[in-house]
């Protein structure tokens, strides 16, 4: 497996699409988990596990496209900030500091807005579960662990991660694009959506739990090349 590296931003990327700015966030990320909602469930029942998994799933690839449209911009800074990992077969992964500002650094990234709905109930994700989340996820690069959420087979998704991105993102992006959701502000939409599912009555499941499939899912999405979805 071999790395190159790409440079990252000057300012944050998430604020740098001055003109286009998010119009109704929290309508748009109403009909993002509406719209989820309907095409995961089944004779009108779903799962609340199914629905934080495709949200966090689509979340995490909107992250990895978003740093990409930074870098494609040539607003890049140095080497540390998007890196490209090839493994043996070929295909191609991301990492570094870019995809990881629109995925958890800032306030209004899309871990951090998971993580501040699951405080508002109560519930603080250990840092340290967190951040296993982020080692197990770079060390099985290229493995056929990759992607595969460590949960309890109970708690498991009924689908992969890379399968709900594959089904559900052009759905997603036409969503946006019909709202002109600007691509670096996308991972702050879904993350509203998470927030509002976060909020929802109906199949309640454990806070931690909640917050754990988001990550989970969330993690090895934000890394996968957008060349592999439709």
């Amino acid at each position: 497996m071999k790395t190159r590296a790409q440079s990252a931003v000057r300012d944050d990327p998430r604020r740098s699409e001055a003109g286009n700015p998010l119009q109704g966030p929290r309508l748009v990320a109403r009909a993002l988990l509406h719209r989820i909602h309907q095409e995961i469930a089944e004779d009108g029942r779903f799962r609340m596990i199914d629905l934080l998994a495709a949200l966090g799933a689509i979340g995490g690839f909107s992250c990895v496209i978003a740093a990409l449209d930074v870098a494609e911009a040539g607003q890049c800074r140095d080497g540390a900030d998007l890196v490209i990992v090839e493994t043996r077969d070929g295909s191609r992964y991301y990492a570094g500091n870019l995809p990881n500002a629109f995925l958890l650094e800032g306030h209004d990234s899309l871990l951090a807005l998971t993580y501040g709905a699951a405080r508002n109930q109560g519930a603080v994700l250990p840092q340290e579960t967190v951040l296993s989340t982020f080692r197990h996820v770079a060390a099985t690069i290229g493995d056929q662990q990759f992607g595969r959420p460590r949960l309890a087979d109970d708690d498991q998704p009924g689908a992969l991660p890379i399968s709900y991105v594959r089904r559900l993102w052009p759905i997603v992006r036409q969503i946006l694009d019909m709202n002109h959701v600007p691509v670096r502000r996308r991972p702050l939409a879904i993350g509203m959506a998470i927030e509002l599912a976060f909020a929802i009555d109906e199949q309640r499941i454990d806070t931690l739990l909640a917050a754990q499939v988001v990550t989970e899912c969330a993690v090895p999405m934000a890394k996968i090349d957008p060349r592999k979805i439709p």
